[in-house]
């Protein structure tokens, strides 16, 4: 999967934003006990974004972001991102383990301070962190043992969190593209979850 840099073009300082999206089934009630109940359709929460670029980009900068667009035919394929600032993260999703698989990337890179959890229980040991290993360059984890079928493996580390995204539109021209670059405008992305297709 391919990888969205924020470093080439630099987006403006202070030009990410990142909001945690969770989806929420709220049912009202006419109960005077019981006003509206809630549930959960999400374990962990999608990430979407917004790019903001400094005014002094380039044709060729922009000519980059719409190649990559294109690769991805618009909205139809997804790809990783990066925050582009290292923040502390808490119970990040990982995967569910298959009695086989031993390695397993974590989402994000850069990583210190990192603590794995089985089916939510704080590991102690029994597996090692890999630098830059995973998928564009994220940090692994090695367990010594498989993790059993269905278990599920969670992450806390600070670092830079990895999200997985897809362009927000499907129809972009090259003009569009630059006349919303020079005025300012943000280019969306829509998160995914991590089984997401």
């Amino acid at each position: 999967m391919a990888e969205f840099s924020t470093t080439s073009p630099e987006i403006a300082e202070n030009g990410m934003t990142i909001t945690p999206i969770w989806t929420t089934l709220i049912t009202q009630n006419d109960s005077k006990f019981v006003s509206e109940q809630r549930k959960a359709k999400q374990v962990f929460p999608k990430y979407d974004v917004k790019l903001k670029y400094p005014d002094a980009i380039t044709p060729s900068d922009i000519q980059a972001i719409f190649d990559f667009y294109m690769a991805r035919k618009g909205a139809y394929e997804s790809f990783y991102i990066y925050d582009k600032t290292s923040r502390n993260h808490t119970k990040q999703y990982v995967d569910y383990g298959d009695s086989t698989t031993t390695i397993f990337d974590i989402p994000g890179k850069t990583t210190s301070s990192v603590s794995i959890y089985i089916d939510d229980v704080l590991q102690v040991g029994g597996y090692s962190i890999v630098s830059g290993t995973g998928t564009v360059s994220s940090d692994r984890v090695q367990f010594n043992a498989a993790p059993v079928t269905g278990q599920l493996i969670t992450v806390s580390f600070t670092g830079y969190l990895r999200i997985r995204a897809r362009f927000k539109d499907d129809r972009w021209s090259i003009a569009h593209l630059t006349q919303l670059l020079y005025l300012g405008g943000e280019i969306e992305f829509i998160g995914l979850a991590a089984e997401d297709t």
